[in-house]
């Protein structure tokens, strides 16, 4: 495939696909509510959503499935990407991944998410369920707590932190019902930080890294919004609690 049709295969997927236009506008608005909390700051946060069911059918009727038989296929947000200019410009935030034996980005000299790697092995974790959406943010009230010796403690056994939220927010059983991980810090963007979060994470469908946000798996980009807030809540309330006691 050549360089033009890689430039052009975003826009053509969003003009053609139905599916792919309403997600596109689904995650701009979910961006929106994200920037507006404070939860990604400048080019903080990111995205990656398998879309594989969705394009398949659709790179073989442009005929471009011989030259590019991916079998896998993401749509991720941009390295340097704001989420508060998703919904003006989403061609420039955003991009698509296909990955057969490597990876193929298109646009061809788009870069994606520094933490990328780390979202691919968690997306290979679940392949094979529904959770195909991956979100980092970088929730204020979870990255304060994360500071406290509170958390330190709780890296050595995570069910202390499930029992303070639920005791803070008890409808985040409901939510997050097989609990909530954590993981030794690690820089960002590292591939020290994709190793941890690989074993840290198991079948759990969120994430706490130290100093730096959250991270969780689910099957859309309004769910993975629900399950930020919540836990958020969850931190807000056990830090006020903290405050008083």
């Amino acid at each position: 495939m050549n360089n033009n049709n890689s430039d052009m295969l975003f826009s053509d997927v969003y003009n053609n696909v139905l599916p792919f236009r309403d997600l596109i506008l689904n995650i701009s608005k979910v961006a929106k509510v994200i920037h507006q909390q404070g939860w990604a700051e400048a080019n903080a946060g990111n995205i990656s959503i398998r879309i594989s069911d969705m394009l398949k059918p659709f790179i073989q009727q442009i005929g471009w499935y011989n030259s590019y038989p991916c079998q896998e296929w993401f749509l991720v947000s941009r390295t340097g990407s704001r989420f508060r200019n998703f919904s003006a410009e989403p061609e420039n935030n955003l991009m698509l991944i296909g990955i057969d034996t490597e990876e193929h980005y298109f646009p061809e000299d788009a870069k994606p998410t520094s933490e990328w790697l780390c979202h691919r092995k968690l997306h290979n974790l679940n392949k094979n369920t529904n959770l195909s959406c991956i979100l980092h943010t970088h929730p204020t009230e979870v990255i304060a707590l994360s500071n406290t010796s509170f958390f330190q403690n709780c890296k050595k056994n995570s069910q202390r932190l499930n029992h303070c939220f639920s005791d803070a927010l008890p409808e985040i059983k409901l939510f997050l019902p097989k609990g909530i991980a954590v993981a030794d810090y690690a820089p960002p963007g590292s591939s020290k930080l994709a190793a941890v979060s690989y074993k840290s994470i198991k079948d759990k469908q969120a994430l706490i890294w130290e100093k730096h946000g959250l991270l969780v798996l689910t099957e859309s980009p309004d769910k993975a919004l629900d399950l930020t807030e919540v836990i958020n809540k969850a931190a807000k309330l056990w830090l006020i609690k903290g405050l008083e006691n």
